[in-house]
């Protein structure tokens, strides 16, 4: 199957159907489902409505992803996982065997920790209360129990590089199978009287075959009949047990314990326990009785659940490569006594570890519900570790490009998590230019809760030198700021962004509002633009306009005339503005004292006629006179004909007064 290809599934709508429409469906990147409909129509397919239009109600899907990341106690984990893959980074390929054994372990711990504030947490009130929560945390306990016990074993196999791997297993099985033990420990507790108990011998049987020697022992010697002789013979048969340690030569270590084999069986041969039958059955599980011991398999609920107890009485000095022809003979074994029990995917996961199928194994890691959290981390560490090196080069995997396509798909999904994108930085850093390229796709589309947000999201691709997402973020803050009635933010995120046509659009805002209402809005941010100004015609307008208006009030006339003249010559004033523009030259035209000499004044109304005549004249041809005075209005007068008239007449006045005073002077020059 090519994998380029998406599929496309179907949803069983009955109203669509009948209709002759299909919705269907196709996942696209980002963890989302695109959703369409579909009808067979040709060119001339007439487009009207069906017979049953308006008859049945309409049925609108709602699809929504759903994570285990939901859950406030997982985001710890999330986060706490993130440093020590950081760690695990700053190691490298070069350090120690430990280093990775102490990072491996780190990752474990975290789980655990994580699973023991879940199980607190399932316990309160207020998740009992919540049927909903309290299913998702019992199926977070669920797969992250699995992650860690997988974690755990492949530790065991792959990371610690024991020779002798039975002493290990044990503990593994005993820990991941908690019952047993916490009901022996019941019996500690009740001492003599526990051996009244309907599950007393059930309990020990259980006890041997997970290897719990020294419980077991410790049970039996606070039995009533402790005292009698066959209880003391199995007691020096359980005590006198060879147990491996690591520096003893092996060949004595298999003199010792074959010694010891064949002498339990001899005593029980001998009949030695047939006073007790039970105890007599316990031993026999403790030599290795093939028929004891499936007896006891089919009451097992796991297969791998007295797998290294078996081991332990029969083959004590199992070693890596061993262990994967005994685990397969022990599934095959376990599965032949359990005919109708089906193997789920972490009994799948347990026998490829031990059987060595790493290539299957990371397959179905990926399968498991916690959003490859599991298989990303393993991955990495893999890689770092180089143990499996030459595992994978045998099986024509590519290892780096597998770990970069886990850590790639799983901080893209941090990264479309609107609380977890912080995360995806980390793990996308280490992906180069993908890396770089999907944070460049994925920063833009975070939910901005706040101005703070905002500029952390800036600050991460500013250090990473996005500047296209830093631009593209503040025009999206500009645009909200501009909804919010912030128009000054607005105008500052705009500038940010660089973005002419944005700038333009608010500074053409700002310009229509005063225009209309006499009200410069944000002041201060449009005085502190500076050179920034000429990002935009409109922006350098505004500015120097608003400069002007900051002149005019302080009655600095001169230069507000000077200004005003430069910006009337400047080419850059927009159509809407220039009554406004030219209405404001009235007051310096009409003053008694001239502010306005006559080569200005001349200037002004050839302004008048040349620029904005013909405006009005375009505007009342496409809109009429009516529309057009409601499009060139200024709120100092009622409508265009009125501008007109006042200009006219106010620069003829000035244009008289000025030419007097400046031919009075040159007579007297």
């Amino acid at each position: 199957m090519n994998d380029n290809i998406v599929s496309t599934f179907e949803l069983g709508d009955v109203l669509a159907t009948r209709c002759g429409n299909t919705l269907t469906g196709v996942f696209v990147p980002g963890s989302k489902i695109a959703i369409s409909a579909y009808r067979h129509v040709k060119w001339n397919s007439r487009d009207a409505p069906t017979e049953t239009a308006g008859q049945d109600p309409v049925l609108i899907y709602l699809a929504q992803e759903t994570t285990l990341f939901e859950e406030p106690v997982l985001r710890s984990l999330l986060a706490e996982s993130n440093v020590t893959f950081a760690t695990l980074q700053e190691l490298g390929l070069k350090a120690s065997r430990a280093e990775y054994l102490r990072v491996s372990l780190a990752y474990r711990s975290l789980v655990r920790a994580c699973l023991e504030r879940l199980d607190h947490a399932k316990k309160t009130p207020e998740v009992q209360s919540d049927e909903d929560r309290l299913q998702r945390i019992s199926e977070t306990i669920i797969v992250f129990y699995a992650a860690e016990c997988l974690w755990h074993l492949f530790e065991i196999l792959y990371m610690q590089q024991n020779q002798h791997v039975v002493p290990q297993l044990l503990d593994w099985a005993r820990f991941y199978a908690p019952q047993i033990e916490d009901r022996a420990t019941d019996f500690f507790l009740m001492e003599a009287g526990a051996s009244e108990n309907d599950d007393y011998w059930d309990v020990l049987k259980s006890l041997v075959m997970v290897g719990a020697l020294d419980v077991t022992r410790a049970i039996l010697v606070q039995n009533r009949k402790a005292s009698q002789p066959a209880f003391k013979a199995a007691e020096l048969i359980l005590t006198s047990m060879p147990v491996y340690q690591e520096g003893v030569p092996l060949k004595k270590f298999h003199s010792q314990w074959e010694h010891w084999h064949v002498d339990a069986e001899r005593k029980i041969q001998a009949n030695t326990f047939g006073s007790e039958p039970e105890l007599e059955e316990l031993l026999q599980l403790v030599t290795g009785n093939n028929e004891k011991w499936d007896a006891g398999i089919q009451e097992s609920s796991e297969w791998y659940e007295f797998l290294p107890g078996y081991l332990l009485y029969t083959k004590p000095t199992c070693k890596p490569f061993e262990l994967k022809i005994a685990a397969a003979n022990w599934l095959n074994r376990w599965t032949l006594l359990h005919p109708d029990r089906q193997l789920n995917n972490m009994d799948r996961m347990i026998s490829q570890l031990m059987e060595h199928d790493l290539r299957l194994f990371i397959y179905d890691t990926q399968k498991i519900n916690d959003t490859h959290w599991l298989t990303t981390h393993l991955i990495d560490l893999i890689y770092h570790s180089g143990e499996l090196k030459g595992y994978f080069e045998q099986n024509n995997i590519d290892l780096p490009a597998l770990r970069h396509s886990m850590i790639y798909e799983y901080g893209s999904y941090l990264m479309s998590t609107r609380s977890l994108w912080q995360l995806g930085v980390d793990y996308l850093d280490c992906c180069k230019q993908e890396g770089k390229a999907a944070m460049e796709l994925l920063l833009p589309r975070i939910p901005l809760r706040s101005d703070r947000h905002a500029l952390k999201l800036m600050s991460v691709a500013r250090q990473r030198g996005l500047v296209d997402v830093e631009q593209e973020i503040c025009k999206v803050l500009s645009r909200q700021s501009f909804d919010d009635r912030r128009y000054g933010s607005a105008l500052e995120w705009a500038i940010r962004s660089k973005d002419v046509l944005l700038v333009t659009g608010i500074a053409d805002f700002i310009l229509k509002n005063y225009s209309k209402t006499g009200n410069m809005l944000c002041p201060d941010v449009i005085v502190s633009i500076g050179s920034r100004m000429f990002i935009s015609p409109r922006l350098v307008f505004l500015s120097k306009y608003f400069e002007f208006y900051k002149l005019y009030r302080k009655r600095d006339f001169l230069s507000a005339v000077e200004l005003l003249v430069n910006l009337l010559d400047s080419k850059i004033t927009p159509d809407y503005f220039w009554p406004s523009l030219l209405i404001d030259t009235v007051p310096l035209l009409e003053s008694n004292d001239p502010k306005i000499f006559s080569k200005e004044t001349v200037a002004i109304l050839h302004h008048l006629e040349t620029e904005l005549v013909p405006i009005i004249e375009r505007n009342t041809d496409k809109l009429g006179n009516k529309n057009a005075e409601s499009v060139l209005k200024d709120y100092r007068v009622e409508n265009v004909d009125e501008i007109l008239n006042i200009m006219r007449l106010a620069c003829a006045r000035n244009l008289a007064r000025a030419l007097v005073i400046e031919n009075t002077h040159s007579i007297y020059n």
